[in-house]
């Protein structure tokens, strides 16, 4: 009779402890912040804000974005690579944290290949080649044949050592077999480009795309895989060079303990997200296409730049200054 007095007993506990389980287990039951390594107001930022509100709607809590800027996005990187594994803390970036400055920076606070679970690659984009108006070339075979014939004349600007425009022309003068001159910048050389101070520039299609409908810009060419739906006129890199192609792109990542489950869900409601109608038209009107991706494809993605730039940084010696 006791046995069964402390059977029963043990069952009601159990029974009264499952509610206050499930209630741990669940997953989201409080805020969740998305940490970008980019300032408020720039770059993917904006993108950033929609992906919160769209999440916070679909999970039931509020989402909150938070700006962590800095040395070359590392801080707000390994903010997440630290943050716990459960599903409240989540990356907003683009590649370059893992595919560009590991060749870069040897002594990165974090590792981008164990630190970190990719949940989707949501967004992708090139770039545009451009010059000043009057510049002789008006696409990339006379601008190689110009630079052939005078090598180490023509000028193109970047954002400084190591930055996606540096690395671009890298990879052109690399494939196309010619020699170019950097010009680094600290701020954007745009105004220096229309002004013919410096000859040439990468400029993604928000900033270009106005300057070169106006004319103060030509576009020589596009730097990703397909052309642009906003200049369809505009070649690729590889109409010219077959394989040449280099393009930005954004995605999330989790830390990379982050349970199986809720990998699945986010990776599930943020394509849901990148597809909606609204928000691909969002994501198009600023010259990128909207992906979503599996957590598979988008590892793949990172997998192939990274070797792609790896081997680029060390051929040309790249270092930051």
């Amino acid at each position: 009779m006791k046995l069964r007095r402390t059977l029963l007993l043990l069952g009601a506990a159990c029974i009264a402890a499952a509610p206050a389980l499930a209630q741990k287990d669940a997953w989201p039951s409080r805020p969740i912040k998305i940490i970008t390594p980019t300032p408020a107001g720039v770059g993917s930022d904006a993108f950033a804000r929609i992906y919160a509100d769209r999440l916070s709607k679909a999970l039931k809590v509020p989402v909150v974005v938070e700006n962590r800027p800095g040395a070359l996005s590392t801080i707000g990187t390994d903010a997440v690579a630290k943050a716990p594994a459960d599903g409240y803390t989540l990356l907003f970036a683009t590649g370059n944290p893992f595919t560009l400055s590991p060749f870069l920076m040897p002594k990165l606070p974090y590792n981008p290949e164990k630190d970190f679970a990719p949940v989707s690659e949501v967004l992708r984009g090139g770039s545009f080649v451009v010059a000043n108006k009057d510049f002789p070339a008006k696409n990339l075979r006379e601008l190689v044949q110009m630079a052939k014939a005078s090598p180490g004349r023509i000028s193109f600007a970047s954002y400084g050592p190591g930055s996606t425009a540096h690395v671009g022309f890298e990879l052109v003068q690399d494939t196309a077999g010619i020699e170019l001159l950097h010009v680094p910048y600290k701020q954007s050389a745009t105004p220096d480009v229309i002004g013919g101070q410096v000859m040439l520039g990468w400029e993604p299609p928000p900033s270009a795309i106005p300057h070169i409908r106006s004319g103060r810009l030509r576009a020589i060419a596009y730097t990703g895989s397909k052309r642009n739906p906003a200049l369809p006129d505009v070649p690729t890199l590889a109409e010219t060079y077959p394989g040449l192609e280099l393009f930005s792109w954004v995605g999330f990542w989790v830390p990379a303990a982050t349970p199986a489950a809720i990998v699945e869900r986010l990776n599930a409601e943020i394509v849901a997200i990148t597809r909606a109608p609204d928000v691909k038209s969002a994501i198009e009107e600023t010259g990128n296409e909207a992906i979503g991706n599996s957590p598979a494809e988008m590892a793949a993605v990172m997998r192939r730049e990274a070797q792609a730039m790896s081997r680029l940084i060390k051929a040309k010696n790249i270092r930051l200054e």
